[in-house]
């Protein structure tokens, strides 16, 4: 059976979620250059993902061609907003310096890893560029 192109567009939302949210942990290990059976998995299943995504849209680019665009640009935009209320993806800014803390990418040079939500930053974490309690930090509507 064929699958319908509302259920093809579901889909492909679904698996950019999922994408989107395993590429920066997987990014992260390749980073770290971490070898261990979990990481290696953890990257697999990441790519998989993608793949899975990307022949998703390609499936949808097949079905209808001239309104690919349109519809490609709906899913990304759906993803992106289902992103943005994820833990982990969400970005947090300092009123008083507008520092931006974006948990899908931490702070590094803090060693805060990425897709770190920010409530399991310590009680006692300041912002950076100030030193504004993490209390008076709000998260971003951008």
């Amino acid at each position: 059976m064929t699958p319908t192109l509302e259920s093809l567009v579901a889909r492909a939302i679904d698996l950019g979620l999922q994408s989107s949210l395993a590429t920066p942990r997987a990014a992260a290990l390749l980073a770290s250059k971490s070898h261990s059976p979990e990481s290696a998995a953890l990257i697999q299943e990441s790519q998989r993902m993608t793949a899975d995504y990307k022949a998703c849209l390609k499936e949808i680019e097949a079905i209808t061609p001239r309104q690919y665009t349109a519809l490609r640009n709906q899913i990304v935009d759906q993803v992106r907003r289902a992103m943005k209320k994820q833990p982990g993806m969400r970005k947090w800014r300092c009123p008083v310096c507008n520092f931006l803390f974006d948990e899908k990418i931490g702070l590094p040079r803090q060693k805060i890893p990425p897709s770190t939500n920010f409530q399991e930053l310590a009680d006692g974490w300041e912002c950076p560029e100030c030193d504004g309690s993490k209390e008076q930090f709000v998260l971003d509507r951008d």
